[in-house]
């Protein structure tokens, strides 16, 4: 693990993504940890470094281009994105069969989001890749706005982190399916589900 200042740190994250590393990098939420979806030991680290049983991952996108990478969303899931994203909610879509089973713990689903912060969306402008987007804590213990409440044996299996001060929002993304003009809300999170109803136009 290595730490720089904030432009080389994320110079030096979007190389590792690009071999097949693993990072910590600030979201507008909380601190994540991840890699390339498509290189499955980077993703089984992942899961390593966060004691995680098999449990689906969310994965981060910077562009259309890469959504389309990941998954495959209807016209409505599309145009909610457009109106949600870069933001606080992540959409689940039926995933790409390109996309590793291991990500989403063998489910044809696949939770997508675009965050609202400007080192994420660099470093995956960078590598050229979406990111997985999971939390960087122990699974199932509290979720991290800093790198100080990240516990060690977290960052000491990751290639580089990414300091960039405490995150914004504090709190985990709201998880949501989009379906027939409704919200179907499958976890509470950063944006209520009235705020998620009214920017996409059903309030």
């Amino acid at each position: 693990m290595r730490r720089h200042g904030l432009l080389e740190a994320i110079n030096s994250a979007a190389e590792a993504v690009k071999r097949g590393g693993v990072i910590v990098y600030p979201t507008d939420t909380v601190y994540g940890i991840g890699c390339d979806p498509f290189k499955i030991d980077a993703v089984e680290r992942v899961i390593h470094a966060k004691m995680r049983e098999k449990k689906p991952a969310p994965v981060l996108v910077s562009d259309l281009d890469q959504l389309l990478e990941v998954a495959e969303p209807t016209e409505e899931e599309l145009e909610a994105a457009i109106r949600l994203w870069p933001g606080a909610v992540t959409i689940v879509m039926a995933k790409r069969p390109e996309l590793p089973d291991l990500v989403t713990a063998g489910e044809k689903t696949v939770g997508v989001r675009m965050p609202a912060h400007i080192v994420p969306l660099l470093i995956m402008q960078k590598a050229r890749r979406p990111l997985v987007g999971t939390s960087a804590n122990i699974s199932g213990e509290p979720s991290a706005a800093t790198i100080d409440q990240i516990p060690s044996s977290v960052l000491e299996k990751v290639d580089v982190v990414v300091d960039a001060g405490r995150t914004h929002r504090q709190l985990p993304s709201t998880v949501v399916k989009i379906q027939n003009r409704r919200v179907i809300v499958l976890r509470e999170g950063a944006v209520s589900r009235e705020e998620v109803e009214k920017r996409i136009g059903l309030k």
